[in-house]
């Protein structure tokens, strides 16, 4: 009788001591897994294609267990030594999502540009009419505009202006192009109204069109702004009151010399027209 005490008091210890060692060691894991680690997270909306700021992002403590893989641990790691922003993202980030090496991508000479498009993007080089180039930078966002001069239904020239593309993302300027440090942009040197574009397809095909047509210009939209307007075109006429209404004049016939280059022009304008005026209902 007393030996199966004996043993019964044993078993009952060695059940004590596993058990509480398995408590012990499962308080040590919860324990790790709570343990705060500093993760870099990002303070407000970042786009895709965007270079990433100092401002942009903040330094926070999580529990170890809510660490994402290869989250960046400290701002710094982000910047070089002089603290020039090099890294771009390639997904867009939330306010309040981590940062990670995987969703971004440090861009310099040897990667080239073919790097910084965003998917479902392509690059064009667009010539600008504009002298705005040397206070736009990569990473801006743009809205594009062309002015083209037609002959309406009434055999009338008419100059006009389209909004034909908007919140574009500017991937370059001139050789200057998205995550290049300053030392590097310094020596890449501008070239002209020269601005490499991340675009669609389909927008690709309306500002070459209205290129070819017409001349461009672009506005440089706030830090932030993301929002399609409905813009209607705009004549010259709408702006301008013809004075010559108020005249008494006999308006000469046209010439058929005249009538042959407004019917050419006519035909040459139509393809344009159409496109942009496509372009525009498809905004809306």
């Amino acid at each position: 009788m007393k030996k199966t005490i004996l043993i019964a008091i044993i078993f009952a210890v060695l059940a004590v001591f596993f058990a509480y060692m398995y408590l012990s060691d499962l308080e040590t894991t919860y324990r790790t897994m709570a343990e705060p680690v500093t993760v870099v997270v990002a303070t407000q909306r970042i786009p895709q294609g965007t270079v990433i700021k100092r401002e942009m992002l903040t330094e926070k403590k999580v529990p170890k267990e809510y660490v994402q893989p290869k989250a960046f641990a400290g701002v710094n790691n982000l910047f070089t030594k002089e603290g020039t922003a090099v890294y771009i993202s390639l997904n867009t980030f939330e306010a309040g999502e981590q940062i990670m090496s995987t969703k971004v991508s440090r861009t310099n000479a040897e990667t080239g540009l073919t790097n910084v498009i965003p998917d479902g993007y392509k690059a064009l080089a667009v010539n600008f009419d504009s002298e705005s180039a040397s206070v736009i930078t990569p990473g801006s966002r743009i809205d594009v505009l062309s002015i083209i001069n037609y002959a309406d239904t009434n055999n009338k020239f008419q100059e006009s202006i389209y909004m034909i593309a908007q919140n574009i993302l500017v991937l370059a300027v001139g050789n200057n192009y998205i995550g290049m440090s300053a030392k590097k942009n310094d020596e890449g040197g501008r070239s002209g109204g020269t601005l490499t574009l991340a675009v669609t397809v389909e927008e690709a095909q309306t500002i070459m069109l209205a290129a070819d047509s017409g001349s461009l210009k672009y506005i440089i939209r706030p830090a932030g702004d993301n929002e399609i307007y409905d813009i209607k075109p705009l004549k010259l006429s709408d702006i301008i009151k013809d004075i010559s209404k108020t005249m008494p004049q006999q308006k000469p016939a046209a010439t058929k010399e005249q009538q042959a280059m407004i019917k050419a022009m006519n035909q040459s304008q139509k393809e344009a027209l159409e496109m942009i005026n496509k372009y525009a209902n498809s905004q809306k």
